[in-house]
């Protein structure tokens, strides 16, 4: 079975597969108090929308997200996510 987070040749973090996957990774490296983000809302059109998510110092890594979402029963639930990450 493949791990749920790996680094590339190039050291970008990568993830693969589900959001349980995110979730493993975020518990493998544990808290960062130090992290900076910022959330944008760049549309809403309906029930879905599209949201930019900056995160500074994540255990010395630095993301730019995008986030797609749909508003479902009263809660946003987040469909898919890319993101980039700095070096």
């Amino acid at each position: 079975m493949r791990q749920p987070f790996s680094l590339s040749p190039n050291k970008y973090l990568l993830y693969h597969g589900s959001i349980e996957a995110l979730y493993g990774a975020v518990d493998a490296f544990g808290p960062a108090p130090e992290t900076k983000a910022r959330v944008d809302v760049l549309a809403i059109e309906g029930t879905a929308a599209t949201v930019r998510v900056t995160l500074e110092d994540w255990h010395g890594l630095a993301f730019t997200d995008f986030h797609n979402m749909i508003k479902e029963d009263g809660q946003c639930k987040i469909l898919a996510k890319v993101f980039h990450q700095y070096l």
